[in-house]
C-alpha cells in the first residue's frame, strides 16, 4: 500500500484526502496544517502533496524538505508547473535534487495540469505544430475558499481593484505563463513575451448567500494573457470567473481551438465546463501513480503518463522481479 502524506488542510488538501482514502488503496496521513508542517514533509512518504499556496517562493522550502526525505512530491502551485520561467536557478537547484535523491517533482493540478496544456498537446497531437492555439474556460468561483477569492479580487470596487492589480495582490487566475511554457517546451518553441489583461467583472445587483457583493464591486474577474512566438500571435488564454455566472448570461464551459490563419482546424468543447474544485482533487488524485512513475527530476505534465483514475481499483502485484524499487523510476 502507497503511502501518501497531504500537507495543505484547506478545501483541496481535505476534498484529496476524501478522494484517496475512498479508494484504498493509499495509506493517507493527514491532511495537515502549517503547525504539523514537519510531519507532512519528513515522514518519508512514498508521495508528498503540497496544497498550500500559488508561488513557487512559498513553496520551494517545503519541496526540499519532502525530497530530502525521499519522497517524491506533487505541488498544487501554479508556478510548479513550470517552475525554471519563475525562477530558473531555484527550480535547477530543486531539479539536481529531486535527481540525486532518485525521486520525482512536479507542479500538477486542472489548470494548469489539463486543460491549458496537456489537453492542448493532445490536440496537437492531431494537428500540425506551427498552428494558433486559443483556450476559453469560464468557471463558477462560488464555492472557492476565502484566500482563493481574495487573490481573484472578489468584493473589490474597479479602482481598488487596479491598484491590487498594481501591487500584484490580486492575481486572478494564475499559472497561464506556466502552461504556455510546457507547450511551448513541447513543441521546442520560444516565446517572445507575453501580454496580460486583467479586469474585474462589477456586478450591478447585490449578491447575498456564502458572502454579501454590494454593487459596484466586483462579482468575478476576465482574463487574458497572450503569448507570442517570433513575433507573432501563438497561444491565448482566456479565463472567466464569476461567483453567480447566470446572473451575466453565462454558463461553465471550457473550449479549446486550435487554427491556421482564417481556417479552423480543431475545437474542443466541454460543457459543462470542469468543476474546478472537484476536478483539481481528481487531478491530483489521479497524478499519484505517474509521478511515482516518472523519471527522476523535476517533471512537467508533458513529460508524464496521462492522468487516469486509479481510486477504487487495485493494480496487480507484479512481482519483486519487475516492480521499481522505491527510488527507481520505470
Amino acid at each position: 500500500m502507497l503511502k501518501v502524506a497531504i500537507f495543505g488542510a484547506g478545501q483541496l488538501g481535505n476534498g484529496l484526502g476524501n478522494l484517496l482514502r475512498s479508494g484504498k488503496r493509499y495509506e493517507v496521513l493527514g491532511p495537515f496544517n502549517r503547525a504539523d508542517r514537519t510531519r507532512a514533509l519528513t515522514s518519508g512518504a512514498d508521495v508528498v502533496v503540497i496544497a498550500t499556496t500559488t508561488r513557487l517562493r512559498d513553496v520551494a522550502e517545503d519541496i526540499e524538505t519532502a525530497v530530502r526525505a525521499g519522497s517524491d512530491v506533487l505541488v498544487s502551485a501554479e508556478e510548479c508547473a513550470y517552475p525554471f520561467i519563475v525562477d530558473e536557478p531555484l527550480a535547477r537547484r530543486l531539479d539536481r535534487l529531486a535527481i540525486e535523491k532518485g525521486v520525482s517533482v512536479a507542479g500538477c493540478g486542472l489548470n494548469p495540469g489539463l486543460i491549458f496544456d496537456a489537453l492542448v498537446l493532445t490536440l496537437l497531437g492531431a494537428g500540425p505544430g506551427d498552428c494558433i492555439i486559443e483556450v476559453r474556460r469560464t468557471v463558477d468561483i462560488s464555492g472557492f475558499g476565502s484566500e482563493v477569492l481574495r487573490r481573484i479580487g472578489i468584493g473589490r470596487s474597479a479602482p481598488a481593484f487596479a491598484a491590487a492589480v498594481s501591487q500584484e495582490e490580486i492575481l486572478g487566475h494564475a499559472g497561464f505563463p506556466q502552461s504556455m511554457a510546457v507547450v511551448a517546451a513541447a513543441l521546442g518553441l520560444t516565446v517572445d513575451r507575453i501580454s496580460k489583461e486583467l479586469r474585474p467583472v462589477i456586478t450591478q445587483t447585490e449578491i447575498t448567500g456564502r458572502f454579501r457583493i454590494r454593487p459596484g464591486e466586483s462579482a468575478g474577474v476576465d482574463q487574458t494573457y497572450t503569448a507570442f512566438v517570433s513575433g507573432a500571435r501563438w497561444f491565448t488564454c482566456h479565463f472567466f470567473g464569476h461567483v453567480d455566472l447566470a446572473s451575466v448570461g453565462k454558463t461553465a464551459a471550457d473550449d479549446i481551438t486550435l487554427s491556421r490563419g482564417d481556417a479552423l482546424l480543431q475545437r474542443l468543447q466541454i460543457t459543462p465546463g470542469i468543476p474546478a474544485q472537484r476536478g483539481s482533487q481528481y487531478m491530483l488524485a489521479n497524478s499519484i501513480d505517474r509521478i511515482i512513475a516518472a523519471r527522476p527530476g523535476w517533471r512537467t505534465v508533458a513529460e508524464l503518463l496521462p492522468a487516469f483514475p486509479c481510486i477504487g481499483r487495485r493494480l496487480p502485484d507484479l512481482g519483486p522481479d519487475v516492480r521499481p524499487s522505491r527510488g527507481e523510476h520505470t
